[in-house]
């Protein structure tokens, strides 16, 4: 059973926005028997990944949490939570699985909220692939720079039964696969509608366009958080089609192996 620990990054020292401190209310009240942990540069040594250190230099403290965040599901399990996630309701159905995940789009794994035991070999395998990851490698484009699209192709590779699918999905070894409206994207269905991220990008510049600006501010009021949700969940997999691509190609190559 994955344990009731919440962690979560702060990296960098500067004061929590407006925007995460609410969001993180929302964990107290609605996760009030779990424990929420806070990982930082005091309670994690960054200089034990090349990957991370490399990044944390660099001041691109995201990249420094993809690391972080499957370090320590690893080693203690419990939910990772990003910063910008707001919790609806109590996460405990969820716990018995050995470890879960959410789609961020229908064609692409989230990496917000991610649940796990301790142990867990996928996550160990994650690790290992970090391992061999530099910044140049990202900065020369040899690696994806989303742990979104990095995580989608280890699971492709890892699990022969994963696809990316709109549906619900149960891997070999227990794992489970939520679609997007579970813990990503709102929903009507307020039975599914765990958690909803809100995508604040809090350790990188705000370059959006004006038009973009104005359509992330007003979008959700003008049309409703779930339509507006359904708009940027069809226009965001469209910029991962790619990973249809890795699919096809991870099946065909499954298709070539002998029969046992």
């Amino acid at each position: 059973m994955i344990p009731k620990k919440i962690h979560y990054v702060w990296l960098g020292g500067k004061e929590k926005t407006q925007l995460v401190q609410d969001c993180l209310a929302t964990w107290r009240k609605n996760l009030p028997d779990y424990e929420i942990i806070e990982w930082n540069e005091k309670n994690w040594d960054i200089s034990q990944s090349r990957f991370a250190e490399e990044n944390y230099q660099a001041g691109k403290y995201a990249y420094v949490s993809d690391v972080i965040r499957l370090d320590v599901l690893y080693r203690y399990g419990g939910i990772y939570l990003d910063t910008d996630v707001i919790v609806k309701k109590t996460f405990d159905s969820l716990l018995d699985a050995p470890s879960f995940w959410g789609k961020m789009y229908d064609n692409v794994i989230s990496t917000a909220v991610i649940g796990s035991e301790a142990k867990q070999p996928f996550f160990e395998f994650l690790l290992q692939r970090y391992q061999g990851y530099t910044r140049e490698m990202m900065l020369e484009k040899k690696i994806d720079h989303t742990n979104n699209s990095i995580i989608t192709l280890a699971l492709l590779d890892y699990y022969p039964e994963f696809t990316l699918t709109k549906k619900n999905q149960k891997l070999n070894d227990g794992t489970l696969v939520y679609p997007k409206e579970y813990l990503e994207l709102p929903t009507f269905n307020k039975a599914i509608d765990y958690s909803e991220h809100r995508f604040a990008r809090s350790w990188g510049p705000i370059d959006f366009s004006p038009a973009k600006r104005f359509l992330k501010k007003w979008g959700p009021i003008i049309l409703g958080p779930v339509i507006f949700g359904k708009i940027t969940g069809y226009r965001g997999a469209k910029r991962y089609k790619n990973l249809y691509l890795a699919e096809k190609e991870r099946n065909q190559r499954l298709s070539r192996l002998p029969k046992e």
